[in-house]
C-alpha cells in the first residue's frame, strides 16, 4: 500500500465534490432499486415492509462502488475518477456483494421483528427488557461486522466465509477502535433523525433527499476512517489469497513489501518468503 500522504479527514474536506458525487451515485442507485420493489407491492396489494426492504439486495451492489471510491481517496490517497471506479468496483465485485444484500436483508428484517416483538412484550415484563437490551447488543455487534465485510471485500483475495469469519474475529480484537466507529456514526445519525422529526411540508422532503443523499458516504466514510488501521494491522492472521502468481512475481519483482496491490485489491507478496 503507498504512503498515507494525507489524513482521512483532511482528504475528506479537499475532495468533498468527488465524495459526494460518490454519495449520490450509490443514494440513487439504492433508491432506484427500492423503489422498484415499492411499486411492485403496491401493485400487487402486498403492502408489507419485508417487499418494499427487498430493495436492499441489489442495492448493495452499488456499494461495492462506495466503498471502493472511499478507501482509495480516504485511506490510499489515490484520487482516481470517481464515475469508472465506482461501476467497475461494482461489476468486479457484483458476486460478494449479491450475498452480502442478502446477509444485511435478513439482519435488518430479523432485527425489526425482534426488536419490536421484545419491546412490545417489555412493556408488560420487564424480564423482556432485560432481553431487549441483550439481543441490541448481539445487534450492535452484527453492525461492527459489517463494518469490516464491504471493505474487506473490494480490497483482499479471500474467500466470502473467510471475510465473514475475520470480520467476527475484528469485532473483539479492535474492540477500543469499533465502539468509537459506533458513536461516530451515532452523531450524525441523531442529527439526521432530529432534522426529519422537525421540520414538515416541503421542508422535510428537501431534508429527507439531501439526507438520503450525503448521509450513506458520511457513514461510509466514517466508519472506513476508523476501521481501516486495525483491519491493515491484522493482515497476517488473514489466509492465502487465491490468485495467479506469475502476473503477480513480473509486476512486483523489485519490492520487499509483505502486502502489495495487484489489480486494485492487496494480496499477500508471492516474492516475500
Amino acid at each position: 500500500m503507498k504512503p498515507k500522504h494525507e489524513k482521512p479527514i483532511t482528504v475528506f474536506f479537499q475532495k468533498l465534490p468527488q465524495l459526494l458525487l460518490a454519495g449520490v451515485l450509490f443514494s440513487a442507485c439504492m433508491a432506484a432499486c427500492t423503489g422498484i420493489f415499492i411499486l411492485i407491492s403496491l401493485l400487487t396489494g402486498f403492502n408489507s415492509i419485508i417487499l418494499w426492504g427487498v430493495g436492499i439486495i441489489p442495492g448493495m451492489l452499488f456499494y461495492a462502488g462506495l466503498v471502493t471510491v472511499i478507501r482509495k481517496y480516504g485511506i490510499e490517497n489515490d484520487y482516481v475518477p470517481v464515475v469508472p471506479t465506482f461501476f467497475r468496483a461494482v461489476m468486479e465485485n457484483r458476486k460478494a456483494f449479491l450475498l452480502h444484500g442478502f446477509v444485511v436483508y435478513a439482519v435488518c428484517s430479523c432485527s425489526s421483528f425482534a426488536i419490536l416483538y421484545y419491546y412490545t412484550l417489555a412493556q408488560e415484563d420487564v424480564t423482556f427488557g432485560y432481553v431487549l437490551s441483550i439481543y441490541g447488543i448481539f445487534i450492535a455487534a452484527l453492525l461492527v461486522m459489517l463494518f469490516y465485510v464491504p471493505l474487506m471485500t473490494v480490497t483482499y483475495e479471500l474467500r466470502w466465509r473467510d471475510i465473514y469469519k475475520h470480520s467476527l474475529l475484528l469485532i473483539i480484537r479492535n474492540l477500543p477502535r469499533n465502539l468509537l466507529a459506533l458513536l461516530m456514526i451515532a452523531v450524525p445519525t441523531a442529527a439526521a433523525v432530529f432534522i426529519i422529526i422537525f421540520t414538515s411540508g416541503a421542508g422535510r422532503i428537501i431534508a429527507c433527499v439531501l439526507i438520503g443523499a450525503v448521509f450513506p458516504m458520511l457513514i461510509t466514510y466514517l466508519v472506513i476512517a476508523m476501521v481501516s488501521k486495525g483491519l491493515i494491522e491484522n493482515l497476517g492472521e488473514f489466509v492465502d489469497p487465491v490468485v495467479e502468481e506469475e502476473p503477480v512475481v513480473i509486476h512486483t519483482e523489485n519490492t520487499e513489501d509483505d502486502y502489495i496491490f495487484v489489480n486494485g485489491r492487496m494480496v499477500k507478496n508471492p516474492n516475500k518468503k
